[in-house]
C-alpha cells in the first residue's frame, strides 16, 4: 500500500476486442490500483485502453501527480474522464 510509482507499460489485455475474461482482468487491476493508497505516479504506456481508462483508473483513493499514457489509443471518452 505504500508504493508510490508503478509502471504497467505494454498490457496485453486489448480492451478493443473484450472478453468476459479481459473485463474480469481489467477489474482486478482497478481494485489493485486502488490498494495502493500511496500511489502517486502511474506510467501506462503502451497498453491498450481504449475507451476504459475510467473503469481502470476509477478506484484510485488520491489524484495522481503523474499519469503516463503514451501510445494507449485513447479515444474522447477517456479524454473527457481526465
Amino acid at each position: 500500500p505504500e508504493l508510490r510509482s508503478l509502471k504497467l507499460q505494454h498490457s496485453k489485455v486489448d480492451v478493443r476486442h473484450l472478453t468476459t475474461e479481459s473485463d474480469i482482468r481489467i477489474l482486478c487491476v482497478a481494485r489493485k490500483l486502488g490498494m495502493l493508497t500511496s500511489l502517486r505516479e502511474l506510467n501506462l504506456g503502451s497498453s491498450r485502453l481504449s475507451g476504459n481508462l475510467r473503469q481502470i483508473l476509477c478506484d484510485l483513493q488520491a489524484p495522481l501527480e503523474s499519469l503516463e499514457l503514451a501510445f494507449c489509443s485513447l479515444v474522447p471518452a477517456d479524454l473527457a474522464f481526465l
